[in-house]
């Protein structure tokens, strides 16, 4: 870590103050002049035939300025990957909450009402709502065009997988399923839309990619992407959930029609019932092992849950077949992969993206590997983890890499051993109601991701000095909690030595404005937007440094940056404001404010058709110790105390990264012990809400001991990586592994909630 002057203390956030009293205005917080309410009539079946569709009552409604269905309107199949989806249904329903017809109202109340007015003939068809049985011969078809519902079928496979485990001294075999979870996000999906007299739409979103969604958009609604702006103004967090939604678009559609502005917001409930939960995936996991505990290959056969429409699901199931071979050094790989298609809620990205799901599996499957070659589960991991310089059978290089040292730091904070051996003693010997238990993980991920969109990867910032010598620092890696703007505004003030007061960084992502980019997702925001941010001003202080020398009379490679101003690196007496350059830069070219650009381009490259080729221009790295109690009468397991290393490169904002981590920590612990949505035998959510749906309050939180190990990522502009993905991962198995270490009995399923956890003792007795 470098000794910066900015970068690398804590800050608190730009928009904290705006948050705390309540001033910043989210998407239910915008108001257009004769703005219209829209809401959708959602389908109760899970798989049918529209037949007829009556809007004639609903019509009818005070208050109703228009009724839609999918076949008085002007769309497009739609969707990121595969274009599979109607924004309103056409012909059929695939889930139960797919949207039948459409209402745009001068209220809530006009809305409801006509909604319960509008008359549907469906003819229910045979559902399928299982993946297994999905794609058995002669299961209902949800998509014709795919066979066996099965979209896609994928193999990946490097080095002699084959002979490894023909070979090996151990051969291990496991299976492991993880259901649907909602990422809980506090603000529903949902958009306001407005069209022009030019036949243009601003779409006032919540989206983590506002450039890139806009391209899809532009499909659904039939209009070239030129016609669509996306403006993402502040939202109540995201964590993968909202990339491309159907919400936005189809509010959209309805304003167009309607020929007035509307503001389409999703329930609590309908957010439950139609969002994009996370993949829900079933491994058959196979690893080789020498005697001495060298990790030789891995095969894994993984099936995956699409749900009703494919959206980004293809994504986050390719990247938990292999993202994981970059944190041990593995040769031999072999993975397969179904995606199916059920008749149930769609699913999309969660924090970690089909990574989590496989560590949970592998990192549990490496405790049960250690215990029966006699090897400690730090030891192991130790003896196979990945090193700088590494290049795995992928051709993913490693640059920086800390992973040993997260595993020392987080095992010798938390005694890890001593516990361990202490915890298996007493619960043996002395059986006590509440038992405690220790566990490891740990995990990598990426920091960006060149596989996921093959048009390109990196990230532009577009700087703006004004004439009174405030800068503006336009990006397009939107702001969704994680704290990228203090990031991109921190970034700025190191090259240029600006003050933070003087740095503004618009809440708002306007597409028109900002330069184009992908977004956040794949932990590439800070990465990114950090190092396009030190380009860009390098490039504006050239610019300040050629007005500056004609001003001072001094040769430019003479001037330095220092406490918001111009300085003469010879004498620092002889000094001019940045307000003052400011000035005669705008007089000098007849109003011109002084701009920088910048642009980062990791060293990445789109991965060739056997699935070769560097991803990732960073990895970042984390080891977690868990410690529980398991309380035996009851099932309950309370989590007591978590140690948590990271690798993360330079942090750009510490503050910012605990918080990150905490808050993975308390996702990951929610998944492992608590969450899945629930659906009866039609295919309904039995759990649409945050009474039924339970996840972790403060009350479940435990006492956590955050370590950012020192590291430095050359790749990147100021030594950082990426956090906020990794920091949910590792949680996972460590709470699994501590439960074992507690009471001697291995899940193979989440969650781990607490009648499992009782019959499973019953069974043990």
């Amino acid at each position: 870590m470098n000794n910066y002057k900015y970068i690398g203390k804590d800050r608190a956030y730009i928009s904290g103050y705006a948050k705390a009293t309540g001033k910043i205005r989210y998407i239910t917080d915008v108001q257009l002049p004769g703005m219209l309410t829209g809401k959708a009539l959602r389908s109760p079946y899970p798989h049918a035939k529209i037949l007829n569709i009556d809007t004639s009552e609903a019509e009818k409604v005070p208050g109703v300025k228009i009724v839609l269905t999918g076949k008085n309107v002007d769309q497009n199949k739609w969707g990121p990957i595969t274009k599979d989806q109607y924004l309103i249904a056409v012909d059929k329903v695939n889930y139960v909450g797919d949207e039948v017809a459409v209402v745009a109202a001068v209220d809530e109340t006009a809305c409801e009402e006509a909604l319960g007015k509008i008359k549907v003939e469906y003819e229910p068809l045979p559902a399928v709502l299982d993946m297994f049985e999905a794609m058995k011969e002669g299961a209902p078809l949800i998509h014709k065009e795919f066979p066996k519902n099965i979209n896609p079928h994928l193999e990946i496979e490097k080095g002699d997988v084959d002979e490894t485990f023909a070979t090996a001294d151990y051969v291990f075999e496991d299976e492991y399923y993880t259901p649907r979870v909602h990422q809980c996000y506090l603000e529903t999906m949902g958009g306001v839309s407005v069209w022009d007299e030019r036949g243009c739409v601003t779409i006032y979103a919540g989206t983590q990619n506002p450039s890139w969604c806009r391209r899809n958009y532009a499909h659904a609604l039939n209009v070239p992407v030129e016609k669509v702006r996306v403006v993402q103004v502040p939202y109540g967090g995201a964590f993968g959930g909202k990339l491309d939604m159907q919400a936005h678009p189809l509010g959209a559609l309805i304003a167009r029609y309607a020929g007035q502005p509307v503001r389409f917001v999703l329930d609590r409930g309908e957010d439950f019932q139609c969002g994009l939960p996370r993949l829900p995936m079933h491994f058959k996991l196979k690893t080789a092992w020498s005697r001495e505990g060298d990790f030789l290959g891995k095969d894994v056969y993984i099936l995956c849950d699409n749900g009703a429409y494919a959206n980004y699901g293809t994504a986050p199931a390719v990247t938990a077949m292999y993202r994981i071979d970059i944190l041990y050094k593995i040769r031999n790989v072999r993975s397969k992969m179904d995606l199916v298609y059920t008749n149930k809620i769609p699913t999309g990205c969660y924090r970690g993206f089909g990574n989590a799901q496989m560590h949970y599996a592998l990192e549990s499957q490496i405790d049960r590997v250690a215990e029966e070659l006699g090897i400690e589960p730090a030891e192991l991991r130790l003896r196979n983890v990945t090193t700088p310089g590494y290049v795995n059978p992928y051709g993913w290089k490693v640059n920086s890499c800390e992973a040993a040292q997260c595993i020392q730091k987080a095992t010798e904070d938390s005694n890890f051993l001593g516990k361990k051996k202490k915890f298996e003693f007493e619960n043996k010997k002395n059986e006590p109601e509440t038992r405690r238990g220790i566990g490891m993980g740990i995990a990598v991920h990426v920091s960006g991701n060149r596989s996921f969109l093959k048009e390109f990867e990196g990230a532009a910032v577009l700087l703006r000095l004004n004439e009174e010598g405030r800068l503006y620092v336009y990006s397009n890696e939107p702001d969704m909690g994680q704290g990228i703007r203090t990031v991109l505004a921190v970034s700025a003030a190191e090259i240029l030595d600006l003050p933070l007061e003087m740095i503004d960084v618009p809440e708002a992502v306007d597409t028109n404005i900002v330069p184009f980019g992908l977004g956040c997702f794949a932990s590439r925001g800070t990465y990114m937007a950090s190092s396009a941010t030190k380009q860009a001003t390098i490039d504006l202080r050239s610019k300040l440094f050629m007005t500056a020398s004609k001003m001072m009379r001094k040769p430019e490679d003479e001037l330095m940056m220092q406490d918001n101003a111009v300085v003469w690196k010879r004498d620092d007496s002889k000094k001019i404001s940045v307000k003052e350059v400011a000035w005669q830069y705008v007089c000098d070219n007849a109003g011109q404010q002084m701009l920088g650009e910048g642009s980062f381009l990791p060293d990445v490259e789109y991965p060739d058709e056997t699935k070769y080729g560097n991803i990732s221009g960073g990895y970042s790295y984390a080891c977690v110790v868990a410690e529980i109690e398991v309380n035996t009468e009851t099932g309950e397991i309370k989590t007591t105390d978590v140690w948590a290393a990271h690798d993360v490169g330079q942090p750009i904002n510490p503050m910012a990264v605990e918080g990150q981590i905490a808050g993975g920590i308390g996702q990951g612990m929610g998944w492992v012990l608590m969450e899945e949505m629930k659906f009866d035998k039609d295919g309904k959510m039995l759990n649409p809400n945050f009474l039924d749906y339970q996840i972790p309050t403060a009350y479940d939180m435990p006492n956590i001991h955050t370590t950012i190990v020192d590291s430095f990522e050359p790749t990147s502009g100021y030594g950082a990586k990426s956090v906020g993905e990794v920091a949910i991962i590792p949680i996972v198995p460590a709470i699994n592994n501590a439960v074992y270490n507690a009471i001697g009995i291995r899940f193979h399923e989440l969650p781990i909630t607490a009648d499992k956890v009782l019959k499973k003792l019953e069974e043990k007795r």
